[in-house]
């Protein structure tokens, strides 16, 4: 391929997390640094394997392009004195330019006159600037950690081996400190073929690491861990259980794929099936088997970066390690049975929430008062399956297995709580109430799960504000952005109609007097930064940022309301007229600023404009304000909209400032009512045409 260039850091292995982000930033970043060098290219493919990073770029530019530069020097009269003689000014600015005064020229510009240089620059030949910019490129991948090793004093996630480097087929020439010279070898798999492999061109080094079992391309080796794991649990007469994220992480494990499928004793099978899969998946990363009806066979399938001989012997090796896993997991779910959920509340006690708001106990206790109070409110048939499954549900990070296994904490509390007796629906909420654990995982599925997570959610956000613990820049130690966000999508999925600003108070009431921000300023600034979680959750989902303000600005207590505003706003912003009529509001808006409403008298009335659009106002109103009190925003928004032509007919023909006060004040009291029923639905003047023409 022609003016290509590939570059590969070969190292010790990189851990299974830290590759594909690490991918990531080698692209941008040397992107960006070609941006910023003003070289063309094409395309930044990527290949990434325990072992290696590598980039390859199509159409490199050979040389900058040449360019003539205009530098703006001193003004005239600062670099010439009275005689006409050059002042430092002037023999500074030609001497950093590498000139003489006899290149200097007077321009005209809008502050006066001023010196200019007319330069030509050459541009630089692409593989002189690469090799300026790989040692950089190297120390500018972002890892969690890093490490230094032997006398050099770069920074890797592991130690680099090799460094591969070729433009248009020819080494470029490069020394990095700790990592020794590029070259044009790459090396093949680290056991069953380490040989040097000569590379050419990049379709080439994919092919030839294949054949030396490597296989670089990552979604190339994420078909073949699927392709061997499945393979592989056939033997069992089952299939492998869907997981996704297990399949990445083994993906970044190997070079090369191999699966062999292993067995373990049945009596392992008395664990819940989480933790039975969790045991194989967290330390193991073993793929766990189900049969037709999903329920878990003694069976699992490992992956390995090496070939395996003797198939027998290769599921042996994985099978003694597993065995002791599962005789670790069993012990502790047999001895966690000798005491109920409830009897471990109070050792809840012993674990601190946060040092300034108390215990796990004492979270509990509010939780539990806080989840009462939004189920009376929302379902009051729940509150004690609510109440019950609130108070029981932080009871299993005492247990043995959620201190081995502490991802499965809520999912070990739903199993202990239905070999307790308590009722199906308190275990599942036991469960949900961690829902949902991250970004876009899954909500809690049941009503009563969706208000232990809502409470516990709400009384983290009140009592982190309460004591000024609110995030900043990256610092969120106590995840409150993820936190508002999962609370926000629980309420719209269920489509809640909750109160925000006294499920805050009454979170805030409950901490007493842990508190040292006034709870008036914490239940504030916790409901302006949820409003902020929701604004960016609903631009990141394609809603133009001007609509979603407009909504929020006007009220966010109830956040069904808000999404119901949003949509409305969003679909009346396709009607031709809504424009003109933002336009208008918008003018009613900086006319009435500081104005407040009252009562409009019409005997103060001197024109017929001004006449008919109160007689529109009364109209509308009538239709409008049923409608928008049952949520029906978009239906009340169309006959809004009727109110455009008796707008601008008042503003082409009615003085609203005139020198008469009552009647000034009247007009005002009118503009300030049509104000008042449009925001009810938003603040028509933050936004000027559709925002979406879906």
């Amino acid at each position: 391929m022609k003016n290509q260039f590939i570059f590969e850091i070969g190292s010790e292995e990189i851990p299974a997390g830290y590759l594909l982000p690490a991918l990531r930033s080698l692209q941008e970043n040397f992107a960006a640094a070609l941006s910023e060098l003003e070289l063309s290219y094409g395309e930044i493919k990527g290949a990434v394997t325990p072992r290696r990073l590598t980039i390859s770029v199509d159409d490199l530019a050979d040389r900058q392009a040449d360019k003539t530069e205009e530098i703006i020097g001193p003004p005239k009269k600062a670099a010439f004195d009275a005689e006409g003689k050059p002042t430092r000014a002037a023999l500074g600015f030609v001497k950093s330019r590498g000139a003489s005064l006899a290149d200097i020229q007077i321009i005209n510009t809008a502050r006066g006159e001023y010196l200019m240089i007319r330069q030509e620059r050459r541009g630089l030949a692409t593989r002189k600037l690469l090799s300026s910019l790989l040692p950089e490129l190297i120390k500018s991948i972002s890892f969690p950690k890093s490490m230094r090793w032997g006398a050099g004093r770069t920074t890797f996630a592991r130690p680099i081996q090799w460094l591969m480097a070729l433009y248009d087929g020819e080494v470029v020439p490069c020394t990095v400190d700790g990592a020794g010279e590029t070259g044009a070898l790459s090396y093949g798999h680290r056991f069953m073929a380490p040989q040097a492999i000569e590379v050419t061109d990049y379709d080439q080094y994919i092919a030839a690491l294949r054949e030396h079992h490597v296989l670089a391309d990552p979604e190339e080796r994420k078909a073949a861990v699927l392709a061997e794991i499945t393979k592989a649990a056939q033997g069992s007469g089952g299939t492998i259980l869907p997981d996704a994220e297990l399949v990445a992480t083994v993906t970044n494990l190997v070079e090369s794929p191999y699966a062999i499928r292993g067995t373990f004793d049945e009596k392992f099978l008395e664990l819940p099936k989480d933790a039975l899969i969790t045991s194989m998946r967290e330390h193991q990363k073993y793929f766990a088997i189900v049969d037709d009806s999903g329920r878990l066979l003694a069976d699992f399938v490992a992956v390995n970066n090496t070939m395996v001989k003797d198939a027998v012997v290769g599921a042996e090796g994985h099978q003694r390690v597993l065995r002791a896993r599962l005789e670790d997991g069993l012990f502790f779910f047999r001895e966690d049975q000798r005491r109920k959920l409830e009897e471990r509340v109070a050792d809840l006690e012993g674990i601190v929430f946060q040092a300034q708001l108390g215990s796990m106990r004492e979270k509990t206790i509010r939780v539990q008062a806080l989840a009462e109070k939004i189920a009376a409110v929302i379902s009051p048939e729940l509150t004690q399956t609510v109440s019950r499954a609130a108070w029981l549900a932080k009871a299993d990070l005492i247990t043995e297995m959620v201190n081995e296994f502490p991802s499965l904490q809520g999912l070990m509390g739903r199993d202990y709580a239905l070999l307790d007796g308590e009722s199906a629906e308190t275990a599942q909420a036991i469960a949900e109430h961690y829902m949902p654990v991250r970004a876009g995982s899954p909500l809690p599925g049941s009503l009563a799960g969706a208000v232990v997570s809502m409470a516990d959610r709400l009384d983290t956000l009140a009592g982190c504000f309460g004591i000024g613990q609110r995030p900043s820049g990256t610092t969120d130690p106590f995840g409150l952005r993820r936190q508002a966000l999962g609370l926000i999508h629980i309420i719209l999925q269920r489509n809640l109609s909750l109160p925000l600003i006294d499920c805050l108070h009454e979170a805030l009431r409950l901490y007493g007097d842990k508190l040292t921000i006034e709870p008036a300023e914490a239940q504030a600034q916790a409901l302006d930064f949820i409003k902020g979680r929701f604004v960016n959750d609903q631009i990141r989902r394609g809603r133009a940022a001007e609509a979603v303000e407009a909504v929020v600005s006007v009220s966010f207590t109830d956040i069904v309301d808000c999404q119901c505003r949003l949509e409305a706003l969003i679909a009346i912003s396709r009607e031709d007229s809504f424009a003109l009529l933002a336009g208008s509001f918008k003018r009613v808006m900086n006319i009435i600023k500081g104005h407040k409403a009252a009562e409009v008298n019409p005997e103060l009335f001197e024109t017929a404009a001004e006449k008919d659009l109160y007689h529109s106002l009364q109209e509308v109103s009538v239709l409008a304000l049923p409608l928008l009190q049952d949520q029906k925003y978009t239906e009340a928004m169309n006959i809004i909209l009727k109110m455009k032509e008796p707008v601008d007919i008042f503003f082409d023909k009615v003085m609203v400032m005139t020198e008469n006060a009552a009647v000034r004040n009247n007009r005002l009291h009118l503009l300030a009512a049509i104000a008042e029923l449009f925001l009810r639905v938003g603040d028509f003047s933050k936004m000027t045409a559709a925002v979406d023409k879906s």
